[in-house]
């Protein structure tokens, strides 16, 4: 064989060599993303697993040393326990009202303040649209006072709506300044064409906006509600009565008690409360991820 064969075949190999290479790249590459994303949802994921195992064994059990992975002996009584001995199914039923009431009222009056923003021009909106993100990021523990003078001049104290007013009063600020980036990005030649057809404003934002916005609201709802149903300040603060307690007071009061609950009541309640998060992201996980990336790209 001659060295001009030779040459002829090595400049043949030298591309599939090229392309085996950048295949072992691409699969090294997937392998060790696999092996990050496994080992962040192993360090998330792991505790609540845990809390969930954890809520079926017995008393005796949770206590064993060393302890034990799976339960020997599975158990509800926790559960049967957490509801006949506490007041848990009323923490409960005041988080989903105090949480599903602070979600409308963002989403509503932000959206609509957002529109606002967006589509009508006047003196001072950029001053307010910065002021509205600088309110988001006092912490809650610089406008609980204030607000709670407010709810008991206007005898709200104790009451679930103050803490839906004081949960809405943190959130707005976000929304307002996530969802006007969704409404600017939203032509207004669409609107007007709706117009055009004989649609009122309110009409062709009902029609024709709101469902280009989707995304963005339900991103800006996520965050209201879980804010509002993991809140323990505003609910400390607040109220006073065991009628009026939410789920984040209830249960950190059994640990401060005397009379300590039992870890397997406490791990089941902690279950409960961890169960309509979940699902509330399950149902709207496309919409979130959507929003979550348009808003993204929008904000650029």
């Amino acid at each position: 064989m001659t060295s001009a064969t030779l040459s002829v075949a090595s400049a043949a190999e030298r591309p599939r060599r090229n392309y085996e290479m950048a295949d072992v790249h691409h699969l090294a590459s997937r392998m060790m993303l696999y092996l990050l994303v496994f080992t962040a949802v192993s360090v998330v994921g792991f505790p609540l697993f845990w809390m969930v195992l954890c809520s079926f064994k017995p008393g005796g059990e949770l206590y064993a040393t060393p302890p034990t992975f799976l339960p020997q002996e599975w158990t509800l009584q926790n559960y049967r326990d957490l509801f006949v001995q506490t007041n848990f199914p009323t923490y409960f039923a005041n988080s989903l009202i105090v949480a599903g009431g602070a979600t409308l009222l963002s989403l509503v009056i932000g959206g609509l303040g957002a529109y606002s923003l967006s589509r009508f021009k006047f003196f001072g909106i950029a001053a307010f649209s910065n002021a509205a993100l600088v309110c988001y990021m006092l912490p809650e523990v610089l406008i609980v006072l204030p607000l709670y003078i407010y709810v008991v001049k206007l005898g709200l104290a104790d009451t679930l709506i103050a803490l839906i007013i004081a949960n809405t009063a943190f959130t707005l600020p976000l929304a307002l300044w996530f969802m006007r980036s969704y409404f600017n990005a939203i032509p207004v030649s669409l609107e007007e064409s709706a117009m055009i057809d004989g649609c009122t404003r309110l009409q062709a934002m009902y029609r024709v906006t709101i469902p280009l916005a989707l995304p963005g609201i339900v991103s800006v709802g996520v965050f209201a509600f879980n804010h509002a149903w993991n809140e323990f300040l505003f609910a400390l603060v607040f109220t006073s009565s065991e009628r009026n307690k939410t789920l984040p007071l209830g249960l950190a009061t059994w640990i401060g008690q005397d009379n300590i609950y039992s870890w397997g009541m406490l791990l089941a309640g902690a279950v409960l409360v961890t169960i309509p998060v979940v699902l509330f992201y399950l149902l709207v996980q496309r919409k979130l991820v959507v929003g979550l990336s348009e808003g993204g790209a929008k904000g650029e």
